[in-house]
């Protein structure tokens, strides 16, 4: 597959590497047992690509077509992956920090803290946490403006899943999941005061966080990046009238491509899936509305990421 040449890539790689590195440390200094030889580069990205399994589990998506509550129960075993940190009971409302529409309130949701949060960087990733009383996995939706490193505030399903809601507050080991198993289908969804000189797009469903959006013309071989706001939408101006083709790319450098992109508002299924080896689809002129897909599958991230983070931030 063609590359897309980036002039800013190594800062935005190292920013959104930077933030899942944070993401998985605590106030203060998490002493790991390691093996006795020293954590390379190389020896980091091994660990990190050696995953855990758990018990499967399926997900829903709602309208928005992000996965939201998980149907099955839970692994019953804490991976050694898994870092300390804290949760709080929280009450989500319409309007989250990562714009994923029309969620429901029942469904499993994380706000992290506004330094983790970035910009937008790490919308879209899921969560295993392991409480005092089970585990849950959490899609990452929103920011938690109160919140230190390590402190997620957790919405009341996935709070009651871990813990007694009346304590309010918690001791949890969370990890990073990547890769979930089977990967979903992408939403994408155009922005309604989008046009030839504006246009934004949000997406979801994507399994892991995204790094990188880039859009062509059909008549044009030039990809042109997109930049990601605070609200998760991927903007650019001047993209003309369409249709595009479209590559996303995650933070783990998975990519694939959506064709037939136009600028008629809401959500349409992308017709592609990242780290999946499927093709992607033809060209088409119509698009057929969002249906429920079952994203959610098992995968813990090894505790060597921070390791591997500093590798991709130089």
């Amino acid at each position: 597959m063609h590359r897309i040449p980036l002039r800013q890539d190594h800062f935005r790689a190292g920013s959104a590497w930077a933030a899942l590195g944070v993401l998985l440390a605590v106030v203060g200094v998490v002493v790991w047992v390691a093996r006795p030889e020293s954590t390379t580069c190389e020896t980091a990205r091994t660990a990190t690509d050696a995953m855990a399994t758990t018990a499967p589990m399926a997900a829903p998506v709602s309208s928005s077509g992000v996965a939201t509550k998980r149907v099955t129960p839970p692994p019953t075993s804490t991976p050694s992956s898994a870092v300390p940190g804290e949760a709080r009971y929280y009450s989500f409302t319409p309007g989250v920090a990562c714009s994923y529409p029309d969620l429901p309130l029942d469904g499993f949701y994380a706000g992290i803290s506004t330094h983790e949060y970035g910009v937008a960087d790490l919308c879209g990733a899921y969560l295993d946490v392991h409480g005092p009383q089970g585990d849950v996995r959490v899609l990452i939706a929103d920011r938690c403006p109160g919140c230190a490193p390590g402190q997620l505030d957790l919405s009341a399903a996935a709070f009651e899943r871990i813990a007694d809601p009346a304590q309010g507050v918690t001791g949890i080991r969370y990890s990073v999941v990547r890769d979930p198993d089977p990967a979903p289908e992408m939403i994408y969804e155009v922005k309604p005061d989008s046009s030839d000189v504006w246009l934004a797009v949000l997406f979801s469903n994507t399994g892991n966080p995204l790094r990188q959006v880039a859009i062509r013309s059909f008549e044009s071989e030039q990809w042109r990046e997109l930049t990601r706001g605070p609200d998760n939408h991927w903007t650019i101006s001047s993209a003309g009238p369409g249709p595009f083709a479209v590559r996303v790319t995650d933070l783990y450098d998975h990519s694939t491509d959506i064709y037939g992109l136009t600028l008629e508002p809401g959500p349409h299924l992308s017709g592609a899936r990242l780290y999946t080896n499927e093709p992607a689809p033809e060209p088409t002129t119509t698009t057929p509305p969002p249906v429920p897909t079952p994203p959610a599958a098992p995968a813990a991230q090894s505790n060597s990421v921070a390791a591997l983070t500093e590798c991709k931030a130089h």
